[in-house]
């Protein structure tokens, strides 16, 4: 059944080519995106012979660049529509949609900027209308980023009856003028704007305009409400977005002087502290940086359950092997990455680097509780991945699938992959010592010593050129001549061997 508030609205929409965008703090905003333009319809009962005044007024000041012009209408600025008349305020602006609907609509972060935003603007808007200016969220257009004021003359609130038809304009009343006393200490503006700030986080409470007029009046407007409000779970585990949910409870709370004292640029900054926080690489970065790794891998799985991300897959795998020596678990989280986003490398490559490290984990204590399926399933992801790396990349972690097939028993493989990518055409890459002792390490274990204590030459020969001339890091130098000493008493013990033979 449509009711007469239903049909009166639609009758505006249709004569005006205008779509309805929400309460005002005076009146009812609509958006007429084919015309440039946005009206506010206040019921002329409302407004005295000095109110149309100063809203002729307003047509000829000064344009500035925060507050959307006023302009004439059209037609006469008193209409009727079914049945009612109205005072039509008309605005030029291109904007296409209003905080309301940022808070409305948008993901946490963007409608936390929003509100921002908002808050910034407010001094500016407070100087060109009057300390009394008070803005609800349909009152205010984005331009973009951009926050701009559909402005009325520093009214004060509209009459009560006006008040109690929209919850809008009963939410966003101060505690004392709900509880019809003078205005106090508290700003008005700040606080209509601060409830409009914790909309971000929760939803507005159900009921009629008494219980809601009740709650405001209470200053307990957002309090004892059985649900988890507008955040996935993760973010409300985050410390940032608890505090400032916090500090707006307080600041909308029933002591005045909390908002009074209150500014509104340093809480925008505060809002930015939040909604920073709201990214989850960055939340999982600060649990990481506070030397919580578990938890950070935690609250990145959490994360992960409201929207897969590359990056945050990435980060969590890097905690996962780096801090928590969890490679399996590492495994896991780059293999969800491949499956959000398969045409990208970094997963990849992470993939090589894990897999050709755990093969000597593989191959010592952990051998016989490995099962071979598991380490066949290990060969064909690091098949897999390098073959999705460009060939560049290739060349940089050829060792670690070096290190793959000699771990899976595939020699002749081996010595024939090391082959191909220690040669950049005819010339030998002697300075790739990594790849250099695998190559030495595939003819040993195909029983060609002769052949490994060659190779082991060239690289103690090259470890002595790179020493003396400084091209190499000492830190790489004394890795590779440790791996290189272990290598000569393997060669050792299996002439021994051959000569027992």
């Amino acid at each position: 059944m449509t009711t007469a508030v239903g049909e009166r609205r639609k009758a505006v929409e249709e004569e005006l080519d205008a779509e309805y965008a929400g309460a005002g703090w005076w009146g009812s905003l609509y958006r007429a995106p084919h015309h440039r333009r946005w009206y506010r319809l206040i019921p002329v009962e409302e407004l005295s012979g000095r109110h149309r005044s100063e809203l002729l007024a307003w047509q000829a000041r000064p344009r500035r660049p925060d507050l959307v012009p006023v302009v004439p209408t059209d037609r006469s600025d008193q209409r009727q529509f079914a049945g009612r008349w109205f005072q039509v305020v008309c605005y030029e602006t291109d904007a296409r949609r209003s905080l309301a609907h940022a808070v409305a609509e948008d993901e946490p972060a963007d409608r936390i900027a929003s509100v921002a935003g908002v808050l910034r603007a407010l001094p500016g808007w407070c100087a060109a209308v009057g300390a009394g200016l008070v803005a609800l969220p349909a009152d205010v257009v984005l331009a973009g980023h951009r926050p701009l004021l559909l402005p009325l003359p520093s009214w004060g609130p509209p009459p009560l009856g006006r008040v109690l038809a929209e919850p809008e304009r009963l939410a966003h009343l101060t505690p004392e003028a709900a509880r019809g006393l003078p205005v106090g200490v508290r700003p008005p503006g700040l606080h209509a704007l601060l409830v409009a700030a914790l909309r971000c986080f929760e939803e507005l409470p159900d009921g009629e305009a008494g219980r809601l007029l009740q709650r405001t009046a209470c200053a307990a407007l957002f309090t004892d409400q059985r649900r988890d409000g507008r955040l996935p779970s993760w973010m409300r585990r985050v410390a940032p977005v608890r505090d400032v949910r916090r500090l707006l409870r307080d600041l909308t709370g029933f002591d005045p002087a909390a908002a009074g004292a209150a500014d509104p640029l340093h809480l925008a900054d505060i809002l930015d502290t939040a909604r920073s926080a709201m990214d989850p690489v960055t939340a999982v970065r600060a649990r990481r940086a506070e030397g919580e790794a578990r938890l950070a891998v935690g609250l990145a799985h959490a994360a992960l359950v409201d929207r897969p991300d590359y990056d945050l897959l990435l980060l969590a795998a890097e905690i996962a092997r780096e801090d928590l020596r969890d490679p399996l678990e590492a495994l896991s989280l780059l293999e969800r990455a491949v499956q959000t986003s398969s045409e990208r490398t970094e997963a990849y490559a992470e993939q090589l680097s894990i897999i050709g490290g755990l093969w000597s984990v593989l191959q010592g204590r952990l051998a016989g509780a490995i099962d071979r399926s598991f380490a066949e399933r290990l060969e064909a992801t690091a098949r897999t991945a390098f073959d999705r790396l460009p060939p560049a990349q290739r060349r940089d972690k050829a060792h670690e699938m070096a290190r793959c097939l000699i771990g899976q028993g595939r020699l002749a493989e081996a010595n024939a992959f090391v082959h191909r990518w220690l040669h950049d055409g005819g010339t030998l890459m002697w300075w790739r010592f990594d790849l250099m002792l695998d190559y030495a390490e595939t003819f040993l274990l195909l029983g060609r010593t002769d052949a490994a204590g060659q190779v082991a030459q060239e690289v103690r020969a090259g470890l002595g050129r790179v020493r003396q001339n400084g091209q190499m890091p000492h830190q790489e130098i004394h890795r590779y001549g440790m791996r290189l000493a272990d290598f000569d008493h393997a060669l050792l013990a299996a002439r021994n061997q051959e000569g027992k033979a």
